[in-house]
């Protein structure tokens, strides 16, 4: 049975990346992933998120039915046009549906999320069936913070600092599973 064993539950965009295109040369077919887009058309309101989950749910399932072990639910590229689904909404529609099709055990669900920011949400997150997380938007909003020297955070260097909210999270997000 081929894992990947990752040391936090939080991983930063370049880990993302990795796992994305783990299969790029053919080599870990068993370890594919596919991206699903978890956006809807703001316009069209409740029912149109309604139809995107639907949506979402269909391309999860016809991913696994591919070839797909890992799944990334992703937001990123909302715009004023088509919103975020809210990652936990996304991510339990996902894992309750495939529980019902018996494929959850066949796949990992990553998710690429901004609205997760604090200890609090990614441990719901992995409640609710997220094997690992990428808050890409609040990596983005540390970048900002050290460029724009935010609390005197002038001469850190992202990376480290990047680094230190992995740790925090993943430690916060221990200390929550334990209880």
């Amino acid at each position: 049975c081929r894992q990947l064993a990752l040391p936090f539950p939080i991983i930063d965009n370049d880990e993302l990346a990795k796992i994305i295109h783990i299969d790029d040369d053919g080599q870990y077919p068993q370890l594919r992933a596919v991206e699903v887009s978890g956006l809807y058309r703001v316009s069209g309101g409740g029912l149109a998120m309604q139809r995107a989950l639907d949506a979402v749910r269909s391309k999860v399932s016809k991913a696994i039915d591919d070839g797909a072990r890992v799944i990334v639910l992703s937001d990123r590229n909302s715009d004023s046009v088509y919103a975020p689904i809210p990652s936990l909404l996304l991510t339990s529609a996902v894992h309750h549906h495939l529980i019902r099709e018996k494929k959850r055990t066949q796949v990992g669900l990553i998710v690429e999320c901004g609205d997760a920011r604090e200890v609090h949400h990614m441990a719901l997150l992995i409640g609710y069936g997220a094997g690992a997380i990428n808050p890409y938007l609040a990596f983005e909003s540390i970048e900002d913070m050290i460029a724009q020297n935010l609390h005197n955070l002038g001469g850190m260097d992202p990376r480290k600092a990047i680094k230190n909210y992995i740790k925090a999270a993943g430690k916060g997000v221990l200390k929550v599973m334990s209880k």
